[in-house]
Parts: structure tokens; sequence; C-alpha cells
């Protein structure tokens, strides 16, 4: 085992043939170069719009977006590096991927994408560590799969994946710091902890957890530096958060969130 693994954490949800619920999912590292982290959560994107800005006025960059229960949940961190952000939505992916080009011209580089309540939400970060980056997307996911081969041939890792409204997206980066990247699909939710667990001891961290409507998606990188990793998964919004709670409390910050069902 190599040095600084540590077990896999999870929350078993329900009992066996029992049909589950929709959940919460965490990934927790620490030796981020955070310095402080915060989140909030809200029913509508304007709602969101303006506890991002309050964040923002605080000094918090945004980190991650996800939509999950019908709420929209909004991940901040200090520490980042970031020297200006900005966000968008789009309905349409054909004009995400304009406005994306758009940012692109303006300095901006995606670095997050997330789906829900039938819009298509876009990250963007100035003075991040990456030194291009490119969005894709493709109809079928073994077209994506070979479009990721196909980017790292070229030296560009897989970044962040969303797939919904029948599309599989990705963003592809250089500049990561990444030594190498692997992924693993999986049908079911008990199947997860199994392959965290193998990746770990293959060296890999978590890059990105994504629930694709049927499929776990399990985006793994080798970093420069080992890092402790755990992951947790939470019924509810409220469990969710003592989950959080109970890592920032072990010196752990929240790199990822997804929610998703068995």
């Amino acid at each position: 085992m190599k040095k600084g693994l540590i077990a896999a954490v999870t929350t078993l949800l329900l009992t066996t043939g029992v049909q589950a619920d929709d959940f919460w999912v965490g990934v927790f590292a620490k030796d981020t170069g955070f310095t402080d982290q915060s989140y909030t959560t809200s029913k509508s994107l304007s709602r969101l719009k303006t506890k991002i800005d309050n964040e923002w006025n605080k000094g918090y960059d945004l980190i991650d977006i996800n939509y999950g229960h019908d709420v929209w949940m909004a991940l901040y961190a200090k520490g980042t590096g970031y020297t200006q952000q900005a966000y968008m939505h789009r309905r349409d992916l054909k004009a995400f991927e304009k406005a994306v080009k758009a940012y692109g011209e303006k300095g901006f580089h995606l670095i997050n994408i997330e789906y829900g309540a039938g819009e298509w939400f876009g990250l963007f970060a100035k003075g991040d560590k990456y030194s291009s980056v490119t969005f894709e997307y493709e109809r079928y996911r073994d077209d994506f799969e070979k479009s990721i081969v196909s980017h790292w041939r070229r030296g560009e890792m897989l970044v962040d994946v969303e797939a919904a409204e029948g599309y599989w997206t990705g963003i592809f980066a250089k500049g990561t710091g990444f030594k190498d990247e692997a992924y693993t699909i999986v049908d079911e939710w008990e199947d997860v902890s199994p392959q965290i667990k193998a990746k770990w001891h293959e060296g890999y961290r978590i890059v990105n957890i994504e629930y694709t409507g049927a499929e776990w998606f399990l985006l793994f990188a080798e970093y420069p530096k080992s890092r402790e990793e755990a992951f947790a998964n939470s019924e509810d919004i409220e469990d969710f958060r003592e989950t959080i709670r109970k890592y920032w409390k072990k010196g752990f910050y929240l790199v990822d969130i997804a929610d998703g069902r068995d």
C-alpha cells in the first residue's frame, strides 16, 4: 500500500434489496492548498446567483456546482489562486458551447460544468493552473470514451464530466499537473467503493465522480504529490451538511460534489 492512503469512507443508505432514494456524494481531500471553505444551497437559479455574489464578496472562489434533489449546491474555497471568475448558463448545449468560446476569447477557462433544471451551467476562471482548455461533447458514450483517449494522446487531461440531455460532455485541459489519468464506469453504487479502493492502491486519486443517470463515472489521476482522500454519501441535505462539518474538523476539504441513486 502506498504511503498516505486511507480507507474509503462511505455511509450505507439502505439494506440490500430496498430501492434507494437519491443521495448526495462528497469527495474530501487534504493538501489541496485551500485555506478556508464554504458552501451554499439554493432552490432557484436566481437565488443561487445572489449567494454566489455574496460569497465572492467575502473573498471565496467558486470551485464546484451541483444540482440534485431539486437543489443547487455551490462549493467555495479560499487559496485557489484564481484572479477572476465568471459563470453563465444556457438551455441549449450548442448555445452553451458558443458562450464557452466567447468567454475563452476573454481569457477565461471553463473549469466546471453542471446540468440542472433544464440549464447548462458553466463556471470560468482566470489565474487557474491550466495552459489551455477544450470543451467537447458527444452523443454516445463510446464516442466520448474515444475522445478521452484522443485528448490524452495530445497531452490533455479530463478534469470534469457531465452527462445529460442525451450528451456526454467533458472539459479537457493542459497544465493540470497530473502524471496520469484513468477512469472507471460502474452500474451500481455498491461497486463504487471497491473501484476507488483499487485505484487508491495503484496511486491514483479521485478527480470527479459523476452519475450519468444510469451509471457512475469515476475519474482518477496521479497527482505529483500523494494526498489523503475520503468519500461519503448522505441521503438528505441535512445529513450531508453534518458529513461536511465532520470532515472539516478532521482537516479535509470538500473538493467534489455529486448526486445519484443506486
